[in-house]
């Protein structure tokens, strides 16, 4: 959820600053380490009054044209330029304890509009371009986005790198067999987390998916390993199946469990036994009992009037076959295992368990 908020705020931000552009407006720019040698926190602002935008992030040292780490511990006055295929922005500042700040004036590249337009691209204005210098959007970058034919239009290459979509991902995600994602599915996958190893761990498990659905297994916590389990244990289920099995606590342990025991419910009871509690340790003794093929509500109605598996099993053991009701009854009445076989042992035999019940709650004992 971090990931998704930092890219859902970062996106706004940058089109907010975009937004501003055209304005009177001041503008600056601050830097100072991170803690890579290769790379530097950059921040660039354009305030008025009433409005301020701000957009930082590391970039690394390769993005900057007359600029080295030397000038955080020499400091003093410094003109550098930050460099990117769109443009570029043209600083002034100084340096005072490891920290610069100053001000700037971008420049777009003229010609990397016309390179977009010639891929088939809508031809960006000022206002993108520098949006577009900011995303770190390159040619070569519009280039594969093109390629993979994802139908993006520019303002959608923003967003792609906005939110962490590279090439490498969608190179990945191809090789992965998905290869009918478009734009908008790249950016939704990124927002939600959506890794190219947690795609490729659901096409091995048999899941050939939309991007819709991988984002809402991401966004409900499902693991692809979870996704596996439940279909080598024969459940073929919609997304919003498997959802709604890990959303009520549905595991890949519950299944293992399961399967151990021989048990396999159908997909809507799992859901309704694990909201009441029901382990697989208490369904493999309604089995071990004769009680293999009860519906899942007769189970979890045993689990909730607090019906063991011990007392089922004993009264079994003594000859007792009474219905998932009535032996919730006997349960409520306070009738054991122990009072079963007293009454077994004095020779009341071959009694109902509304009989049973009478005389536990009459106290005869």
């Amino acid at each position: 959820m971090k990931y998704v908020t930092a890219m859902l705020v970062a996106a706004a931000l940058l089109l907010a600053g975009v937004a501003m552009l055209g304005q009177d407006l001041k503008h600056g720019w601050k830097m100072h380490r991170t803690d890579r040698s290769d790379e530097v926190q950059f921040t660039v602002e354009r305030w008025k009054e009433g409005n301020h935008w701000s957009n930082s992030r590391p970039y690394p040292l390769t993005s900057f044209r007359g600029f080295t780490q030397t000038s955080f511990d020499r400091g003093g006055k410094v003109k550098f330029s930050f460099v990117q295929d769109a443009g570029e922005l043209q600083c002034e500042g100084s340096f005072t304890f490891g920290r610069g700040s100053g001000s700037f004036t971008f420049a777009p590249n003229p010609n990397f509009a016309s390179r977009l337009r010639e891929m088939g691209y809508d031809e960006p204005d000022s206002n993108d371009l520098f949006a577009i210098m900011l995303s770190e959007v390159t040619l070569d970058f519009a280039r594969e986005v093109k390629d993979a034919g994802l139908g993006a239009s520019t303002k959608q290459l923003i967003e792609l790198r906005t939110h962490g979509v590279t090439g490498e991902y969608i190179r990945e995600a191809r090789e992965a067999g998905y290869r009918d994602f478009n734009a908008r599915d790249y950016t939704q996958l990124r927002i939600h987390g959506v890794n190219t190893e947690y795609l490729r761990d659901l096409q091995r498990a048999g899941y050939n998916l939309p991007a819709g659905d991988i984002t809402e297994l991401r966004i409900h916590g499902v693991p692809a390993e979870f996704a596996r389990e439940l279909k080598a244990a024969g459940y073929d289920l919609a997304t919003r199946q498997i959802t709604e099995l890990r959303i009520h606590g549905v595991s890949s342990d519950y299944l293992r469990d399961l399967k151990s025991y021989g048990l396999r419910p159908e997909a809507g009871d799992l859901k309704e036994l694990r909201i009441h509690g029901v382990s697989p340790q208490y369904l493999k003794g309604l089995k071990d009992s004769g009680y293999a093929s009860l519906p899942a509500r007769d189970i979890t109605e045993l689990r909730m009037r607090g019906v063991s598996t011990e007392f089922i099993r004993e009264a079994h053991d003594l000859g007792y076959s009474f219905s998932p009701r009535e032996l919730s009854e006997l349960c409520t009445q306070g009738v054991n295992g122990a009072y079963l076989r007293k009454l077994k042992e004095s020779g009341m035999k071959n009694l109902s368990a509304s009989q049973i019940a009478k005389l536990r709650v009459h106290g005869v004992e």
